[in-house]
């Protein structure tokens, strides 16, 4: 398990080889002077969120010195997130590494209808 060093930010454990993937897709956004926005959730489950400039102190911080090779469908989705407008879920990423979803939010809970007024419900 690595960890992502952040500005202000307690290192943030992600796993190798997300980690690998996220930083290499943040790397890219910042040489361009690109913004990045990233949310996760921490331990104590609360959603945390980071918006970073090419100002922002970046390192990874590898558990392993062995690197596996990149998956590029993998980069392509965290790239279509990181440049979208909810930004980079580090929670959805991981949720959904072998599927197809694009990372930007967890997946959503679904909703219970509302109660009408009048119902044994309300």
């Amino acid at each position: 398990m690595g960890a992502l060093h952040l500005d202000g930010v307690g290192p943030i454990a992600i796993d190798d080889e997300l980690l690998d993937h996220v930083f290499t897709v943040i790397i890219a956004k910042l040489r361009r002077h690109e913004p990045v926005l990233m949310t996760w959730t921490d331990e104590a489950g609360q959603e945390q969120r980071v918006f970073m400039t090419q100002d922002a102190f970046i390192r990874a911080e590898f558990d392993s010195a062995t690197r596996t090779l990149r998956d590029h469908h993998w980069l392509e989705r965290l790239m279509v997130a990181v440049n979208s407008n909810a930004g980079l879920s580090l929670s959805a990423a991981i949720a959904d590494r072998d599927g197809s979803r694009i990372p930007t939010r967890p997946a959503p809970l679904r909703k219970r209808a509302p109660a009408v007024a009048g119902s044994p419900a309300a």
